[in-house]
């Protein structure tokens, strides 16, 4: 049982130390398959709030690359309660209706005012978000872009694991130790007898009825 108690214990120190030197993100699998991990959606600033001076008759855009697969949110805010039209357009497409031929638009709002637009991307590449001023005169536009990432999120119990393992080895092998220690034995004590006699000569003890001294050897008669 020490034995065991001792072997469990250094084999958690040698545990958590393995985890603090490489990380708890190892444990991640583990953690997976015990539910103490869950998917929390951030949003992360592509874009802050940026104003926009759009010219009358005109157009103006913001660039933004983007991973395929992502979600993608923003808002848009036309000052004086005007409008303009919005259009989200990937690179190839911008440069053909920048050009006046038919074009592929993902998002089109021809008269926006307040606005805000989610899409998830098909592809990688570089995404135009395009402000068209079709009035006479001038467009002041407010327009933020964030991206929704999903953060993986584990049980405190995973992220302290490492420091967990040493805490409870360490318990383990004291214990151990402390158990396989070994008590001086005490001595054994004999029972001391008292006669009441003992010999003339040299005054050590002697049963009753006893001729000769055991420690001189002379006779008692």
């Amino acid at each position: 049982m020490r034995k065991s108690v001792l072997a469990i214990g250094f084999l958690m120190i040698l545990g958590g130390g393995f985890v603090l030197n490489q990380g708890e993100q190892i444990l991640t699998p583990i953690a997976q398959v015990l539910g103490l991990v869950s998917n929390v959606p951030t949003e992360r600033v592509l874009i802050p709030p940026t104003l926009l001076a759009v010219a009358a008759s005109n157009h103006t855009f913001l660039t933004a690359p983007l991973e395929g697969g992502v979600q993608v949110t923003g808002s848009l805010q036309v000052s004086g309660g005007r409008d303009v039209a919005f259009y989200v357009m990937d690179e190839g497409n911008f440069l053909l209706w920048r050009a006046g031929q038919p074009s592929s638009i993902i998002i089109a709002n021809p008269a926006a005012t307040v606005y805000n637009l989610t899409f998830t991307t098909q592809s990688a590449g570089t995404y135009y978000f395009v402000f068209d001023n079709q009035d006479t005169t001038r467009r002041t536009v407010i327009f933020s872009l964030d991206v929704v990432e999903n953060r993986l999120v584990t049980n405190p119990i995973i992220n302290y694991a490492g420091y967990e393992l040493l805490v409870i080895g360490i318990l383990l092998a004291f214990v151990g130790i402390r158990t396989g220690s070994k008590r001086t034995p005490e001595p054994e004590l004999k029972p001391v007898t008292e006669t009441g006699l003992r010999c003339r000569f040299c005054h050590a003890e002697i049963s009753p009825g006893q001729t000769f001294c055991e420690s001189c050897g002379r006779s008692q008669q």
